[in-house]
């Protein structure tokens, strides 16, 4: 697929920050904008209870809520990452819009991959470390030996079924001090 990225427009820019705040207000954290880890607590934690109440959602409901937190997601990443919102057109011409690393190797449609999260049978266990997914992919080998760009993240965690080991993992990474210094990739 060619991707000609191009920043939002001002009216898309408006409509993504007028998601955010809804989905701040939504899981409570309209004053924790500048604190990710906070941030990140609250968001995982109103995704477990979410998992748990999900039933007695409407679908309409949950597609509304998933475009709420995704815009949190995405602005998660965008602070603790430095990735930034982005629009492209594929071959047939179709607008699709992604945060993309500063290296622009990964890509994420947010609500999209939320909407997989809350799908696997272990979504307890993905949404614990949700935030942590950059960081494991970019550690990956298939990312740091590859020049490829805009490698979906979020598609090669689901294709590898790796959602449940990647939340399981995480600790394991973060406890042996094998975390990437974020300010060496940029």
């Amino acid at each position: 697929m060619q991707i000609e990225e191009r920043p939002l427009s001002p009216v898309l820019k408006s409509e993504f920050d007028a998601h955010l705040r809804d989905g701040l207000r939504t899981i409570g954290a309209q004053n924790l904008t500048n604190n990710p880890d906070k941030l990140t607590d609250k968001l995982t934690e109103f995704l477990v209870e979410f998992e748990k109440a999900r039933s007695q959602f409407k679908e309409s409901q949950i597609q509304l809520l998933l475009v709420q937190l995704g815009a949190v997601l995405a602005h998660l990443f965008v602070e603790k990452y430095g990735w930034s919102w982005t629009c492209a057109k594929d071959e047939n011409d179709q607008d699709f819009y992604f945060i993309v690393s500063r290296d622009r190797k990964l890509m994420l449609q947010p609500w999209t991959f939320l909407q997989d999260c809350i799908q696997q049978p272990d979504c307890f266990e993905v949404v614990k470390n949700l935030v942590a997914v950059p960081e494991l992919a970019s550690q990956s080998d298939e990312v740091r030996n590859s020049d490829l760009q805009y490698q979906d993240i979020g598609m090669a965690f689901m294709a590898m079924g790796s959602l449940v080991s990647l939340s399981q993992g995480v600790g394991t990474i973060l406890e042996d001090d094998l975390s990437p210094d974020i300010e060496s990739q940029n």
